[in-house]
């Protein structure tokens, strides 16, 4: 195929799908150019490597970022002080949020995922108008202000908190909006390069950004679907994405929005396509769990369980079933899935034949 084959929408399911796994493997994500020209390069689990970005790049315009729309619709504006709780350790979420909002005019306090204490004082000191993190994370934050005798409500200054990377549930969102005063919205998108659908303060769906072609389709089959996977087409020079299916499951809503935007939404994620999942933030990928396993012959057979607990966050639970019981075993394995997968699994010894014959190895029983 060459460009001028492609003129039209129509033309478009000409192109191949290249799935998650087939741009992992061929490295799709370190861009069309030089490595060495790269302004940051970040290691997802998988891994997946990504430099979406090169050091020639002209800075963002002010307004001009990805995020812009998302920003805008959700009440961030120019001058608001933004408390970054996203890592700054190898992903991309923290630098690339943080270059974003510095480009719409934020001043950005770069405090990542810990130090608990510090960042509850922070907003309590500081004249901190939004959040952008985890809403877990977010709740977090809320417990220790008030294990610490702080009202958030009544201290903090928080108008707006942009939350991605878990599922937010309405019952979470109105216990946030509650406490904090804010008031909280979510955007969907990865670090692939998908650009982020948005919700706005009528909160009823994500909008999707103008600028890429978002295709929902069936899994199986590849028709168009009103609940399938998300394919994606984006013409970025660094990082082109051409029908780029990154198995996320959405249904779409296309009727009118109480804000005045007329495009369609998103209206709810749906789970994933195959075992992967997200964990509190962060992919966990089957294979990245047997390779920690598969070190300890002593380990007969394992499971990995995702739920969620009464406050409403991720737990994340490996169920391992082992020939005999050697001294300080699941230490060692929770050790080294941290190392892996860099969250927390509490790992369980359970009897052998606990786990039944072809169990998932990777099973998410949260409800979406």
């Amino acid at each position: 195929m060459k460009p001028d084959d492609v003129n039209s929408l129509d033309d478009l399911n000409r192109i191949p799908i290249t799935t998650k796994d087939e741009a992992r493997a061929a490295m799709a994500g370190l861009g069309t150019f030089p490595l060495h020209e790269a302004k940051r390069i970040f290691v997802s689990p998988g891994p997946h490597f990504y430099a979406g970005q090169r050091r020639s790049d002209p800075p963002a315009q002010h307004g001009t970022t990805p995020l812009a729309f998302a920003f805008h619709a959700m009440g961030f504006r120019e001058n608001d002080i933004v408390l970054n709780t996203f890592s700054y350790h190898l992903t991309p979420g923290g630098f690339g949020l943080e270059d974003q909002l510095i480009a719409a005019g934020c001043a950005v306090v770069p405090a990542g995922p810990g130090n608990t204490e510090v960042q509850v004082e922070i907003l309590t000191k500081l004249p901190v108008t939004g959040y952008v993190g985890t809403p877990s994370f977010l709740l977090l934050l809320t417990d220790k202000a008030e294990e610490l005798g702080v009202d958030p409500k009544d201290v903090w200054h928080l108008q707006v908190a942009f939350v991605t990377a878990e599922k937010l549930t309405e019952d979470v969102r109105d216990e946030l909006e509650a406490r904090t005063g804010a008031m909280v919205r979510q955007i969907y998108g990865s670090a692939d390069g998908l650009l982020p659908a948005y919700e706005c303060w009528a909160k009823s769906g994500m909008h999707l950004h103008p600028d890429q072609i978002i295709e929902v389709l069936d899994p199986d089959t590849r028709a168009p679907a009103q609940l399938g996977e998300v394919v994606a087409t984006l013409p970025n020079a660094n990082r082109p994405l051409m029908r780029f299916a990154n198995g996320d499951l959405v249904e779409l809503r296309d009727d009118p929005c109480a804000c005045g935007r007329t495009g369609a939404r998103i209206a709810r994620f749906a789970g994933r396509v195959g075992e992967s999942t997200k964990v509190k933030g962060m992919f966990v990928y089957p294979e990245q769990i047997a390779t920690v396993i598969n070190r300890l012959p002593v380990v007969t057979n394992w499971q990995a369980v995702v739920t969620r607990n009464e406050r409403r966050t991720d737990e994340f639970k490996v169920l391992v079933e082992l020939a005999e019981q050697p001294e300080h075993v699941v230490e060692r394995i929770a050790m080294e899935l941290r190392d892996a997968i860099r969250i927390r699994a509490d790992v369980e010894i359970v009897p052998r034949g606990t786990i039944p014959e072809g169990a998932k190895r990777l099973d998410d029983r949260r409800t979406y």
